[in-house]
C-alpha cells in the first residue's frame, strides 16, 4: 500500500527549510536587539565613551554574542546607521504599493518620509552626530544608501514631469526640497514641537514645496485629493 503524504525527504527538506528560517528570524531579531542597545548608550554618552560591555549589558546580553554579528564597535556603529537609512526606504516604498497616480504618489512618498524622521527623531540625531566617526569609505556607502531612498521621491517627481504635471524645476532640487523638510523637523524639533504638531508642520511646509514642484494642472490634481486637507496623516 502506498505510503500517505509526502516521501521522507521532502519532509526532511521542509523541516530543514524551518529551521533556517527560524535561526534566520533569531539572528534578524538578535541583531535588532543589540541595535536598540546600542542606540540606547550612544544617545545617552556618545560613541567614543561607550564600550561593548555598555552595549551587551543594554541589550540584555554577552559581550561575545555581540561579536558574533559584529567585527568591533565601529563596525557596529555602521550597522546601527545603515539601519536607520534602511528604515526611510523601506517605509517610503511600503507607503508607494497600491499607488499609480503621480501626484498621489508624490504626496504618499513625501509624508512617508517626513513621517520616518518623526518616528525616529533621536535615531535621526544620532545619526547627523556620529557618523563624522566612520572612515570614509563607509561614508560614501550611506550616502549611496541615502540616495537610494532619494531616488524614489525623484522618481515620483519624474512621473509628475512626465504627466505634464510640473513647473520648471530641477527634479533633483525638488527632492530635496522634500528631504530637507523632513531633517528640519528632526534637527530643530526642540523647538518646532512647542510651535506646531507635526501634523500641521507636514501641511504648511509640504503645502509650499508642492506649490514649488506642481503647476497649475498639477495644482488641479493635487485639490482633488489632498492627503494633506486635514485628514489623519496615519
Amino acid at each position: 500500500m502506498a505510503s500517505r503524504g509526502a516521501d521522507p525527504a521532502s519532509r526532511t527538506a521542509r523541516r530543514g527549510d524551518r529551521t533556517r528560517d527560524r535561526r534566520h528570524r533569531s539572528a534578524a531579531e538578535r541583531r535588532q536587539q543589540i541595535f536598540a542597545g546600542a542606540l540606547k548608550c550612544f544617545q545617552l554618552n556618545g560613541y567614543h565613551q561607550t564600550s561593548i560591555i555598555d552595549i551587551a549589558t543594554a541589550s540584555n546580553i554577552s559581550s561575545g554574542l555581540i561579536y558574533q554579528h559584529f567585527k568591533d564597535k565601529k563596525d557596529l556603529l555602521f550597522q546601527v546607521i545603515v539601519d536607520i537609512l534602511e528604515a526611510y526606504n523601506y517605509d517610503v516604498t511600503n507607503a508607494l504599493i497600491g499607488c499609480s497616480d503621480p501626484v498621489m504618489r508624490l504626496q504618499h512618498s513625501a509624508i512617508a518620509y517626513c513621517s520616518v524622521i518623526d518616528r525616529r527623531i533621536p535615531a535621526t540625531l544620532f545619526a547627523y552626530r556620529e557618523s563624522k566617526s566612520l572612515e570614509r569609505d563607509r561614508l560614501e556607502l550611506l550616502k549611496m544608501k541615502e540616495l537610494q531612498t532619494n531616488q524614489l521621491i525623484l522618481n515620483c517627481i519624474l512621473e509628475c514631469k512626465a504627466a505634464g504635471l510640473c513647473n520648471d524645476v530641477e527634479p533633483e532640487l525638488a527632492t530635496y526640497w522634500i528631504v530637507n523638510a523632513g531633517h528640519a523637523w528632526g534637527l530643530k524639533n526642540w523647538r518646532l514641537r512647542k510651535v506646531l504638531s507635526f501634523e500641521e508642520y507636514l501641511r504648511q511646509t509640504l503645502t509650499m514645496i508642492f506649490k514649488g514642484i506642481l503647476n497649475d494642472e498639477g495644482q488641479k490634481r493635487l485639490a482633488a485629493d489632498n492627503l494633506l486637507d486635514g485628514r489623519s496623516l496615519d
